[in-house]
């Protein structure tokens, strides 16, 4: 790291490459994950100019939380801990609708798991695929971002991304990671 510090480039680069790179192995992932679905019987409903656009979310969204990995790995400076630390993310997953409904969960879940960042992707893909249930995201009193997934899922990774890649290419920059 000490040596791509030292060449004459901006200080996002080394960062932005990482990012880039990650986004585009999960693009490559993305294939046969999307071949393997539809072999099982899942369909795009709305044509494919809506399923580009989920596809893009997605990709969207993991360059955000690359960002939020990235300046993590940075503050820990240890790569067992920032490994560990990284698994514990799955429970942002078990707090969202990705699994299960929010109009069955209690009041502070409820709202947890509707301004949940990764609600509003599941959602908004949801959506986006034609694949949407009724009441399953949008049930009465459901949050803002369940009844705007799209909007919301933009928002949060834009604000995401706002925040850490900033954030990451300072600490990068520092010198101290």
């Amino acid at each position: 790291m000490d040596r791509f510090r030292t060449l004459p480039m901006s200080r996002a680069a080394v960062p932005l490459g990482q990012a880039a790179a990650d986004v585009l192995a999960m693009a490559v992932g993305l294939v046969p994950l999307a071949l393997a679905g539809l072999a099982v019987g899942w369909r795009i409903e709305d044509g494919a100019a809506p399923a580009l656009a989920a596809f893009g979310l997605l990709l969207l969204f993991r360059f955000a939380t690359v960002w939020a990995g990235i300046y993590v790995g940075l503050v820990l400076k240890d790569e067992a801990a920032a490994g560990q630390l990284g698994s514990t993310t799955f429970f942002l997953t078990l707090l969202s609708s990705a699994y299960i409904p929010t109009a069955g969960m209690t009041g502070w879940l409820r709202t947890v798991a509707e301004w949940n960042p990764v609600s509003a992707v599941v959602a908004a893909c949801r959506e986006l695929f034609g694949n949407t249930v009724p009441g399953l995201d949008d049930a009465p009193g459901a949050a803002w971002p369940m009844t705007h997934p799209v909007t919301a899922a933009l928002g949060w990774s834009l604000l995401l991304t706002a925040v850490f890649a900033p954030l990451a290419v300072r600490r990068y920059g520092r010198g101290d990671a």
